[in-house]
């Protein structure tokens, strides 16, 4: 039997997902005005839907056990991408990726609190293992969001090559400034992502009963995948199209080993993980 949200859960998901839904709108509307900063009033609504994510995730923890099933761990990487997306937009510019998060966290947040719940509820946990966690789902959020970062550095490298500067090109800063941000953001994923690594390898025990052997290695392959892509780019510099590349890779393994047996287990087999 699936139990139902509480009502102030209810409403501060609802709150939170239109509150998303209305920063995203108002950005999209400021996009003609050629700013190279978020203005006030889109930065204020993006804040407030964060910090309404937030409350919303304390609310949702303290009426029940942590619950880590794919559509909570999915709440909580928009959760952190959100927070994330509002830091960096205070000196960068982040109009486009805040139009597509945005409404993206409104489906997971509704998601998280609505549907069935697919995880086990864990009653206690060691201080080490919520680090783990803490470090895994932050360093996900911002592998996520360099990948995104570099899929916008593809695209705008190979549009002014073309010449072309219409449409979502124009709104995109300088090509060394989205650069310089791709790369500050693999580090610091790659950073966040050793934490876990590291934090997992102690705190974690009986790795085979708890279905965890596939995702240390496709996460160790991914650690490493980005670690390559940090040295070559240190000591010789890289064609940006070429790391995009790899990181791709690396996040799709990643993402194998985020998220690949929650799926199969919690919603094809149905049994939580």
């Amino acid at each position: 039997m699936t139990e139902s949200p509480s009502l102030l859960l209810a409403l501060t998901t609802l709150l939170t997902a239109l509150l998303y839904l209305l920063a995203a709108w108002r950005q999209v509307l400021q996009l003609d005005q050629h700013r190279h900063r978020l203005p006030r009033g889109i930065s204020g609504w993006g804040i407030a839907a964060v910090a309404a994510h937030l409350i919303t995730a304390i609310i949702a923890i303290s009426d029940s056990a942590i619950n880590l099933g794919i559509y909570r761990m999915t709440s909580f990487i928009f959760l952190s991408m959100g927070i994330l997306t509002v830091l960096i937009s205070m000196r960068r510019q982040l109009q486009i990726m805040s139009i597509v998060l945005f409404p993206l966290a409104a489906l997971s947040i509704l998601v998280a609190t609505f549907a069935p719940a697919t995880g086990r509820p864990l009653e206690s946990v060691h201080p080490g293992v919520q680090v783990h966690i803490v470090a895994s789902v932050v360093a996900y959020a911002v592998l996520t969001l360099g990948a995104f970062q570099g899929l916008l550095v593809s695209f705008q490298i190979r549009n002014l090559r073309q010449h072309k500067t219409r449409g979502v090109i124009r709104h995109l800063p300088a090509l060394d400034t989205m650069e310089r941000s791709f790369y500050e953001l693999i580090a610091a994923a790659t950073a966040l992502l050793l934490v876990a690594i590291i934090s997992g390898g102690i705190y974690i025990d009986d790795l085979f009963a708890q279905h965890l052997v596939h995702k240390t290695v496709l996460t160790l392959l991914g650690f490493i995948a980005l670690v390559v892509i940090l040295i070559i780019q240190w000591r010789q510099g890289w064609r940006v199209n070429s790391a995009v590349t790899l990181l791709v890779s690396a996040y799709v393994l990643i993402s194998l080993g985020f998220f690949g047996s929650k799926l199969v287990l919690e919603l094809i087999i149905n049994t939580p993980s």
